[in-house]
């Protein structure tokens, strides 16, 4: 095992056409994402050690591979220019357009490994499944005639007017109904409608959406006469100077300033929603509780300085010198807590820490975390140790993105 190559840290490693010989100097692969064997190659993989493999695919040796690195839409003329027939090795998702035709896929598709999940015609779906080595995030259909959005849409009125009458309308990404939509035109011009991402709707378009999907689906509503905001929200005393009787519905945290009074959170705010989580000091609770529902929303009472952490960041002892008091700490990224910051400290300076990220910290810290935890969703881990498996040292070959042997 001294003399032997160590592979690790590749994405595809193409082992098909890879010798015996060659075979027989490998001692560990490690990390990789997917391995490509061919029918000749695949009984050497048993003799090698391997560790964190995600899939092996077989494919021929001699098939031209068409390489995606992402997500790939599949359409008449994106077949018809291979000259020769073509293997797809696809990372993402693969859509495939109604405009494709059977004899088309018979021609020039040799093969198919798709990451992520295949969108297509019904009427293909056979012969796609025939010629997929693997697919693993399975096979959606849709029925032939349909409009296919391969993108994200957003549903208004000058979309709809595009449409024929009755359209079977396919869209394979997020879905947004936010602007004015008649709710006529969607009656008149969508018969069906196929949605497999994210539906963002308002109040007022919802059941007119709903009784045109083809399965029932969740979907995030927008309360009727709030406005939409994109992101997070920071509340301070400023931003609450230029708002009045606002009724806000986010799609990101609602962070209150600790500094906020009662009064004036109270005449610039009427009515709040979020899909994230609100956090508000204390004292404003009762003020929160009129403008929203405590149960229905996510809500975080803190005390003292609030730390909110959505980028990496590192907690460090000295930072305690310029907080007063109490710190709350609310993490939607990673937080790593440095080794100078004590246990003590942790216990007596940190009121609440409310993990929905990653937290990283020296194992004589983690007692001392894990007691002032309040929300428990992200996980907690200490630095690796240095790798001292014999199988992981000596020469290797790796960190590429495509490594051919």
């Amino acid at each position: 095992m001294d003399h032997k190559i160590v592979i690790k840290n590749v994405n595809i490693l193409d082992l098909r056409k890879t010798t015996k010989e060659t075979f027989d100097t490998i001692g560990f692969i490690k990390n990789a994402n997917l391995i490509l064997v061919s029918p000749e190659t695949a009984d050497y993989m048993p003799g090698i050690h391997a560790k964190n493999i995600n899939t092996v695919a077989e494919i021929p040796p001699n098939v031209e591979i068409q390489t995606c690195m992402s997500h790939v839409t599949i359409d008449a003329n994106y077949l018809s220019g291979f000259p020769s027939p073509r293997f797809l090795l696809v990372m993402g998702k693969v859509i495939v357009e109604p405009d494709v035709t059977q004899e088309l896929l018979n021609t020039k598709l040799a093969g198919l490994v798709a990451m992520g999940r295949v969108i297509c015609p019904e009427a293909l779906a056979g012969t796609i499944q025939s010629k997929a080595k693997l697919m693993m995030g399975g096979t959606i259909t849709y029925p032939s005639g349909s409009v296919l959005v391969a993108n994200s849409l957003t549903l208004d009125d000058d979309y709809l007017n595009t449409l024929d009458d009755g359209t079977h309308l396919v869209a394979t990404g997020s879905l947004r109904i936010i602007d004015h939509v008649s709710t006529e035109l969607i009656e008149k011009k969508i018969h069906v409608l196929h949605a497999y991402g994210n539906i963002l709707c308002r109040q007022e378009h919802a059941l007119a959406i709903k009784a045109k999907l083809a399965k029932t689906k969740g979907m995030t509503v927008i309360p009727a006469g709030h406005r939409l905001i994109e992101g997070s929200l920071p509340l301070d005393t400023l931003t609450l100077q230029t708002l009045e009787n606002e009724k806000m519905f986010c799609m990101g945290d609602v962070i209150i300033d600790a500094n906020v009074d009662s009064q004036a959170l109270d005449a610039a705010i009427s009515k709040l929603g979020t899909l994230g989580a609100i956090l508000c000091p204390v004292a404003l609770k009762d003020v929160l509780k009129a403008k929203c529902d405590m149960l229905d929303n996510r809500v975080v009472l803190y005390e003292g300085t609030l730390w909110y952490v959505d980028d990496a960041r590192q907690l460090l002892a000295d930072q305690f010198d310029y907080i007063d008091g109490l710190m709350t700490l609310v993490i939607r990224d990673e937080l790593t807590i440095g080794p100078d910051v004590s246990p003590e400290t942790i216990l007596k300076r940190i009121h609440k820490i409310h993990n929905l990220g990653d937290i990283v910290c020296q194992p004589e810290q983690q007692a001392a975390i894990e007691a002032r935890l309040g929300i428990r969703e992200g996980d907690i881990s200490t630095p690796c140790e240095p790798e001292t498996e014999k199988m992981d040292e000596g020469p290797y070959i790796g960190n590429a993105n495509v490594l051919v042997l």
